[in-house]
């Protein structure tokens, strides 16, 4: 016993020294993350919540004023209409960019090899977000624009494209119909689905239709529950695409909650009314995402 108990305690030492050893080099493996995540993101969120309580100067010391931001962004007429334009805008994107890669990745998979080979290499070539925007202006251009010129070969009046308002937010939307790669994940996910499943599905008499619902979108779900989760990050945060393409117009008709904290931060250089307007911002998102995480459910077993 005497030497099971000399044994074990050694045994006990010797685990103790590897145990510290691990703890020890896992924080310093960590401890760049910890930091960079820090630096650029907690910091800044944290800042972002203290300045909107501030009236933020450069030259001298900011000035707590407490809610007076937030009262002046409520009162604004332009809030109500950037937080509509940011949601009608997310509404028509989710809607249009999100739902159709899914059904084209769907339907690719019962098409021949080749077909499917070819698309996948059309949603990988690397496309640079703003040239791409800068190109779909062109071809909205109301007198030498590729659409226009179109209409014009089948006989059909020009539209005003990006100069009409009805039609702006529906034009900034588009351009993510060909340049969202993510279809590429539907298209790896549903090929990692067994076959078996389908052929005891066919053996069972289930049809094609029944067999998407039930065993290609259910294996997709997870996916579907984290990409949407992105996109509704995204899509509330739009900003380059109005920048670039309307510059908020015509008018106010794509003018977005990040277009607005932007000339009012770096335009106007009013900081506090800019973090007051993107912690609302930040505040929407948080609840739509909770809402989100709570009721799609994840579990293709359910």
């Amino acid at each position: 016993m005497k030497k099971w108990g000399a044994i074990t305690k050694k045994n006990y030492s010797s685990y103790r020294t590897t145990l510290k050893s691990t703890t020890r080099a896992k924080w310093i493996l960590y401890l760049p993350a910890v930091i960079f995540g820090g630096l650029f993101g907690w910091y800044p969120l944290i800042l972002g919540l203290l300045v909107g309580f501030q009236k933020y100067h450069f030259i001298r010391p900011a000035e707590f004023v407490g809610f007076a931001n937030y009262q002046r962004i409520f009162r604004s007429t332009l809030t109500p209409i950037v937080f509509r334009n940011t949601f009608y805008f997310s509404f028509l994107s989710i809607g249009l960019t999100f739902f159709v890669p899914i059904i084209i990745a769907i339907l690719l998979m019962e098409m021949k090899k080749s077909i499917v080979r070819v698309m996948m290499i059309l949603w990988f070539i690397p496309m640079a977000s703003m040239g791409g925007l800068v190109i779909w202006k062109y071809f909205y251009n109301v007198k030498y624009g590729l659409f226009n010129g179109i209409l014009r070969f089948l006989g059909l009046p020009p539209l005003g494209w990006l100069n009409d308002s009805s039609l702006a937010m529906l034009c900034l939307v588009l351009p993510g119909l060909i340049m969202f790669g993510p279809g590429l994940i539907y298209i790896a996910s549903i090929q990692s689905v067994p076959d078996e499943l389908y052929e005891a599905s066919h053996l069972e008499g289930a049809s094609i239709f029944q067999q998407i619902w039930h065993i290609s979108l259910a294996r997709l779900r997870p996916i579907i529950a984290m990409m949407m989760l992105l996109a509704i990050i995204k899509n509330m945060q739009v900003f380059e695409g109005p920048l670039v393409m309307t510059g908020g117009g015509p008018g106010l008709a794509t003018t977005t909650v990040v277009m607005r904290f932007f000339n009012l931060a770096f335009i106007n250089l009013d900081f506090g009314r800019g973090s007051a307007l993107a912690t609302l911002l930040f505040g929407m998102i948080t609840i739509i995402i909770v809402i989100q995480r709570k009721y799609f459910k994840e579990n293709i077993d359910k």
